[in-house]
């Protein structure tokens, strides 16, 4: 009917950045997967460091001391306990960047994914990266608090550089590192597939910030609270508080840990001093501003320790982990934010900046509306549209591109606004709309799903409507394109 089901080639992009985020594979290759490994043997890896760091000191205090006649002897004995510390040395060491370059690809892909060759490009890249994941959910199943844990990494991210630029735009930024990398005619790359150094050494830093905020969960002691000693509790349960703060110290420590120990500092690769001084200068300063943004996201009070804070908690709404996760409370999101601002638990002038940015309907929301005829009077019917652009003029009114056209699905809709008159989700709208008899409405709902099954468990005057499976046919799934107005 709609085409083959699938994925297109953006599509593909997406949900191999978010595998080699988060997934369980049998290889074991996603960044958390990695984490879970380290963590499991970074205190060996510690002890054994310092035991082979402990045999080098004593064999050098013994050839200090020794007579001539032992001296030849204790030599080689402190040769051979320098040499097993290098060595172990060298393993750690390639471990580290091994991770290391996983974590930067994958902060670069979602970069390069999600911001063009300026503003513009930009915002666009970012709402169809931001309303892709949403429609990767199909917002029900036994399996959608795992899934929405792996989807929440990157969308923080995207969302958080998405603040950063309204943040400077609005002259609110006053981090020192921040500032000193910003040239508003150098924000973007000139390059297709390049990075101004503002984005290297500002954006990437915060993406990573963002993948890795929730990474200490994978500790053993974490995983102890969360699936309980048997391995057999629901992690994703709620939590007694004792269990809840508890589980919040660890993953905030270990994500540091990992964030300085597990990925740590870039090596310079080169043969000038000169260059490599510079160079360390600046990924110290890079790896120091990381932390700083988990740090202060703790507890927000300057603007920029809210990059990560309020992408965090929108996050935790519209992709909840909850078992009675229900899509009509994704528009509410930002409600808990504003809940969060007033309890100073995040900064209300950059809150309402987020606000401006993502509207009260997150990217790749499904809109039911009531469109109007020519002489601009309301038609007795609803059709269905999908929310693909970021910044509305008004929070309340989404950009949108239609989905259906005279209760018809096509791929080559309209983009349009949504006013609340006539966005059935306001349940001033669906009064309206109630004058409608059933029959009607019912003959409606028959165009617009395929099956009674699916539509006997709907409301005749639904607020939205699950895109996930028209998303799911690869022709609707390049909603981004230039359409018709």
């Amino acid at each position: 009917m709609h085409g083959p089901m699938g994925e297109s080639s953006y599509t593909k992009e997406v949900t191999s950045v978010i595998k080699y985020i988060h997934s369980n594979t049998s290889v074991k290759d996603s960044m958390y997967e990695h984490a879970a490994l380290y963590f499991i043997d970074a205190d060996k890896e510690i002890a054994k460091k310092q035991h082979l760091t402990a045999q080098v000191k004593e064999a050098r205090v013994a050839l200090e001391n020794a007579n001539s006649k032992d001296k030849t002897k204790l030599a080689v004995e402190l040769q051979s306990a320098e040499y097993l510390l290098n060595e172990e040395t060298k393993i750690q060491k390639l471990a580290q960047q091994e991770r290391q370059e996983r974590v930067y690809k994958l902060c670069e892909s979602i970069l390069l994914l999600s911001e063009g060759c300026d503003y513009q490009d930009t915002q666009t890249d970012s709402a169809k990266f931001l309303g892709t994941l949403l429609l990767l959910s199909p917002h029900e199943g036994a399996k959608l608090p795992e899934l929405h844990q792996k989807l929440k990494p990157a969308y923080k991210g995207v969302l958080a550089l998405r603040l950063l630029d309204k943040l400077l735009d609005e002259e609110i930024i006053t981090n020192s590192y921040i500032l000193q990398k910003y040239q508003d005619e150098l924000r973007f790359s000139e390059e297709e597939k390049g990075m101004s150094v503002f984005q290297r050494d500002v954006c990437v830093p915060i993406i990573l910030a963002a993948l890795i905020q929730d990474i200490g969960l994978q500790h053993p002691l974490a995983q102890l609270i969360l699936k309980g000693p048997e391995g057999n509790l629901d992690e994703y349960r709620v939590l007694e508080n004792d269990d809840r703060i508890a589980l919040l110290k660890i993953n905030y420590q270990q994500s540091l840990n990992y964030l300085i120990h597990g990925v740590g500092l870039v090596t310079y690769r080169g043969n000038s001093r000169e260059e490599k001084k510079l160079f360390d200068e600046n990924e110290k300063a890079r790896l120091q501003f990381t932390k700083s943004l988990l740090t202060d996201s703790i507890k927000p009070k300057m603007a920029e320790g809210n990059l990560l804070k309020i992408p965090q908690i929108y996050a935790s709404v519209v992709f909840s982990t909850k078992k009675e996760s229900n899509l009509n409370n994704l528009p509410k999101a930002t409600l808990v934010l504003d809940k969060a601002a007033q309890m100073k638990s995040i900064n209300a002038e950059a809150t309402q900046h987020f606000i401006s940015i993502v509207g009260h309907f997150p990217q790749g929301f499904g809109i039911t509306y009531i469109p109007k005829d020519r002489e601009n009077q309301d038609l007795e019917r609803y059709e269905y549209a999908i929310v693909f652009a970021l910044n509305p003029k008004n929070p309340f009114v989404p950009v949108c591109r239609t989905a259906t056209r005279h209760l018809t699905f096509n791929s080559v809709g309209k983009r349009i606004v949504v006013p609340i008159e006539n966005n059935l989700y306001f349940a001033t709208t669906r009064k309206k709309f109630s004058v409608i008899s059933p029959e009607r409405l019912e003959a409606i709902l028959s165009k617009l799903c395929s099956n009674f099954a699916e539509r006997k468990n709907l409301d005749l005057i639904p607020s939205h409507w699950n895109p996930y499976s028209y998303f799911c046919f690869t022709k609707f799934q390049n909603l981004w394109k230039k359409s018709k107005q």
